[in-house]
């Protein structure tokens, strides 16, 4: 090998070598970047991202809020050395002590911000609806129409005239853009999950379909203000549905009633004509009057094991005392509220 050879081959040795290390200095420098936060100490910052915002204005957005050093890295990290998933729209939390890479991943799998919801056992449609639209979660009227349509309601598998007693009440948390559709179907969802294989097999047992255990579990969650009166409620209403006595429950002919319904049930009222009222319906009403929580549901369908066929309120923490017989319950009734009556 001659010497221009031998300078040739070492020169360029020389070039790859220096290329070699300045290609592991930029991956160094890459790597330790993308894995750098912004800052080591910061607050949370909301950043907004608009539906159809492009990388190039999410970088500019992210590094005037101070979450990145440098805005074209970003985008070179998300478009070419790890592209994947786009980035999703949406209300985000985020910190400049988070590196670019784990803001990068958030956007990517829309870690949104969570907002609490809170729906209290017990409601109706109507009530929800009118939770819903004072918490900022959708537009009452339009939550109210979605629980009657009939396409809505067949697209969540179910064939029902309403989605009262569908909604399941729970803590959600939530993202603030949620649709209505999107809500009322997590709703519907959640209710399914808590109506567990056991709960079905013990309705089974009893010859009820999931309808009507939603349906009675409405009826004790309006009645029930104790938890361990639930099972003893449930108690009295399969021991009158096996009699063929009529349920006379106060609050289906409030739910009958509607927005009449002026805080006091009068004896008029319970001639109302509707098939919801069970003073003058046997059996179960059509529906739920209610959307009823887990441990009202449990109680449909594991009721007492007691012959009770009546229960009137006692004034006591919400407490009822419980009769088998007509004569006990008129006793009951003239004891306990009369003198309900007195101290008012």
């Amino acid at each position: 090998m001659n010497s221009a050879v031998f300078r040739l081959l070492k020169w360029l040795c020389s070039v790859v070598g220096l290329l070699l290390v300045l290609g592991a200095l930029g991956a160094f420098y890459l790597w330790s970047y993308y894995r750098t936060p912004a800052a080591a100490e910061a607050e949370d910052r909301i950043v907004s991202i608009a539906p159809g915002t492009s990388l190039s204005q999410i970088a500019t957005e992210l590094t005037e809020a101070g979450l990145l050093r440098h805005r074209l890295m970003f985008i070179l990290y998300v478009q070419w050395l790890r592209p994947g998933a786009h980035l999703q729209a949406g209300e985000y939390v985020l910190r400049a002590t988070m590196s670019p890479v784990q803001i990068a991943e958030i956007l990517r799998q829309g870690k949104v911000r969570q907002y609490t919801l809170t729906i209290p056992e017990g409601l109706t449609i109507r009530e929800l609806a009118a939770l819903v639209g004072d918490q900022g979660f959708g537009d009452p009227q339009v939550i109210r129409e979605l629980a009657r349509d009939a396409t809505f309601i067949a697209s969540l598998g179910l064939t029902v005239p309403s989605l009262e007693g569908y909604l399941f009440p729970d803590t959600y948390h939530l993202p603030r853009n949620l649709n209505e559709q999107a809500l009322l179907t997590l709703m519907v969802q959640t209710l399914q999950r808590h109506y567990t294989a056991e709960i079905e097999s013990q309705a089974e047992r009893l010859g009820l379909s999931q309808h009507s255990v939603l349906t009675l579990a409405s009826l004790i969650e309006k009645e029930a203000r104790v938890d361990e009166e639930r099972a003893q409620i449930s108690a009295v209403y399969h021991n009158r549905l096996q009699r063929r006595m009529r349920l006379q429950c106060d609050p289906t002919v409030i739910y009958a009633l509607g927005e009449l319904f002026d805080g006091n049930i009068r004896k008029p009222d319970l001639n109302i004509d509707s098939p919801y009222n069970t003073y003058r319906y046997p059996g179960l009403p059509p529906g739920p009057i209610a959307n009823a929580g887990r441990r009202s549901i449990e109680a449909a369908v594991a009721p007492a094991d007691v012959d009770y066929l009546y229960f009137v309120a006692t004034g006591e923490d919400g407490r009822h005392y419980f009769s088998k017989t007509f004569q006990e319950h008129s006793q009951a009734v003239r004891k306990y509220q009369l003198r309900q009556v007195s101290t008012r």
